[in-house]
Parts: structure tokens; C-alpha cells; sequence
């Protein structure tokens, strides 16, 4: 029941920080490549890739830190949406691959070198 707790608890903060950064980027920009989920997903992904690198073994850092607040920080439902928006956007294509290659491409490299940090 802990675990729930801190999960739903980590989850509504990551959530936050992502509308948070996500508002704040789309005042100071104007683009059509939708950079904040990019920013968000690379940094959840590099700091979810150091937690696990460093191995710990506190009981809370997992549900609270890792699936709760970089698990709503970082959002492969908004993902997912981005990218069928610029498939069925005319002359988009080109975004849609770039976009695509630099979501998986960039996050999985940030996961991986937070990891080996450890």
C-alpha cells in the first residue's frame, strides 16, 4: 500500500514539472518540433539510467523517484500523440523521422549513460 502511495504521490510531481516545463518552453518558443517532451523524456531517461546505475538499494527510490516521479515526467502517451500529429500533418514527414530518431536515439543514449556513471 506504501509503495501505491509513493508511487501516485512521485507520479503527480513528475506530471507537474512536465506541464511546468512544458508552458514555460512554449511561451519562450515558437517551433513545430515539439522540443519540451523531447527535453523532458532525455532528462527523465539519463536520470532513470543513474538510479539504476548507481544501484541503490532504498526501498522508496523505485516507487517514488524512478516509476513515480521520472515515470510522470517522462510520457510515451504525449510522445506517441506528437508523432501522429506530424505523420498526418502535410510536408511533415521530415519532422516525423527527425522527431522520431531524436526521442528513441537520444533518450535511450541518456539512459545508458546515466547508467554506466555507475
Amino acid at each position: 500500500m506504501i509503495q501505491c502511495i509513493l508511487v501516485m504521490l512521485g507520479g503527480g510531481i513528475g506530471a507537474v514539472i512536465r506541464g511546468f516545463v512544458t508552458n514555460v518552453f512554449n511561451q519562450k518558443f515558437n517551433t513545430s518540433l515539439p522540443i519540451p517532451t523531447l527535453l523532458v523524456n532525455v532528462v527523465g531517461s539519463f536520470c532513470i539510467g543513474l538510479l539504476m546505475g548507481m544501484c541503490l538499494n532504498i526501498n522508496w527510490i523505485n516507487p517514488f523517484i524512478i516509476v513515480g516521479i521520472l515515470g510522470g515526467l517522462t510520457t510515451f502517451s504525449t510522445l506517441s500523440s506528437e508523432l501522429v500529429k506530424l505523420l498526418t500533418t502535410p510536408k511533415q514527414i521530415n519532422l516525423f523521422i527527425l522527431y522520431s530518431i531524436l526521442q528513441y536515439g537520444v533518450s535511450f543514449v541518456a539512459c545508458l549513460l546515466g547508467y554506466y556513471l555507475f
